[in-house]
């Protein structure tokens, strides 16, 4: 095997590595420090952003702003979305997703209902902007390369490994069943933003559908929680 040959692959070893690093931050933040801010600091500030910046030669020749039609997709998912989301929350939500001490599990990890509005500005604008960096701008370019096809083991394993650690929170936070199904729609949501990177050849696009479309939806129904 030549040195160029054993760099690449201590290369991929170590990203695989870095996607599973989100398993244990989460773990610890959530189930050991019993922390919100904790479970942040350690996936955000430990795990995408060192991993961003370490990485950014991936994704930085894909900093580019959307077209006209990109903006106008956006912004029709954008009026749909949230919406919709706000109203499936309110004719089944209390019924079947909330679980009976969702106050306990968020409180009890040092979360105030006085803190929504910049929790929501901190998760759609800093959450949505590493994990596209991390998770689509390194992880999958170093898995998959520039030029493959979504369909591929790297990109599949982006998504799984997107998806997965989700999981962690989201068994504290919805009944059982629907915990895995939004596991299986975060997957979903992986192929989706994936298949969005390599269409525009920009970053931003999957970044501002993340934010805007996905995790702002989530952001109206966690305050529809909180003021139930």
């Amino acid at each position: 095997m030549t040195v160029d040959a054993r760099r690449a692959r201590r290369r991929l070893g170590l990203v695989v590595l870095l996607s599973l690093l989100p398993w244990p931050a989460v773990w610890l933040g959530m189930y050991r420090l019993d922390s919100i801010a904790w479970t942040f600091f350690l996936y955000h500030g430990c795990c995408l952003l060192p991993a961003a910046l370490w990485g950014r030669r991936l994704w930085r020749g894909a900093v580019r702003w959307p077209t006209r039609r990109q903006w106008a997709c956006l912004l029709a998912a954008l009026v749909c979305v949230v919406p919709l989301s706000l109203l499936l929350y309110t004719e089944i939500g209390q019924r079947l997703l909330d679980v009976p001490d969702f106050d306990d599990v968020v409180t009890g990890r040092g979360f105030h209902s006085a803190w929504l509005l910049p929790f929501g500005v901190y998760f759609v604008v800093v959450n949505a902007t590493l994990e596209e960096l991390f998770w689509r701008g390194v992880v999958l370019n170093e898995l998959r390369g520039t030029s493959e096809a979504v369909w591929t083991l790297g990109a599949v394993w982006t998504a799984f490994a997107f998806a997965a650690w989700h999981y962690l929170v989201l068994r504290l936070l919805l009944r059982p069943g629907w915990a895995e199904a939004t596991v299986l729609a975060i997957l979903a949501a992986g192929i989706l933003f994936a298949w969005m990177y390599r269409q525009t050849k920009s970053i931003i696009v999957p970044i501002l559908w993340h934010g805007l479309v996905f995790d702002l939806g989530l952001v109206v129904v966690f305050g529809a929680v909180l003021r139930r």
